[in-house]
């Protein structure tokens, strides 16, 4: 399974557990968002993280997070609960009618090579959580949900290569 800004390395994609859950706005979404449109300003993108969250006892995902933008490695807020990648199949237009979002959830210790980072600093065994940035100089367009070297919060997994700026790769679950 491979995207613009993620692709699974090991295991193969159908060895993954994913969920479909419904999309709950986050705060920097306007209430006409519709994430799953590739036409929205705010489109999801594959690799995003999104968060876990309850609202009546239903879960959902949600971008989560303030929508700020932090690089100074500590995430403000965003890291401290689950967050999961979000990864759309080609063709999958029922998601988009429903709002349904599909993350991979599992299993611990896949491995997969992301761009939705910020990779300065980092080196080969560091820890990673998720926090809001928008690429260097912007370049996501809008705040993403990224990963960066963890200080404190919600490990998602360990640095396994760096293969350049904002480019490497984790295996999922490694404390």
């Amino acid at each position: 399974m491979a995207g613009k800004y993620f692709t699974v390395l090991n295991p193969g994609y159908s060895q993954l557990y994913v969920r479909d859950l419904p999309y709950l706005a986050g705060t920097g979404d306007d209430a006409d968002t519709n994430p799953l449109n590739p036409n929205d300003d705010r489109a999801l993108v594959e690799g995003e993280w999104l968060e876990l969250t309850a609202t009546s006892n239903r879960p959902r995902f949600t971008r989560g997070g303030d929508n700020v933008v932090t690089v100074s490695g500590t995430p403000d807020g965003e890291g401290t609960n689950p967050a999961f990648p979000f990864f759309l199949e080609r063709g999958r237009t029922d998601a988009q009618a429903i709002k349904m979002v599909h993350c991979i959830m599992g299993p611990a210790f896949y491995e997969f090579r992301t761009k939705l980072c910020y990779s300065s600093g980092l080196v080969v065994n560091d820890q990673v959580s998720v926090f809001d940035w928008d690429g260097r100089s912007g370049a996501y367009g809008v705040n993403r949900r990224v990963l960066y070297e963890t200080s404190s919060g919600w490990v998602v997994g360990r640095v396994s290569r760096i293969y350049g700026d904002d480019d490497i790769a984790v295996i999922y679950g490694m404390q």
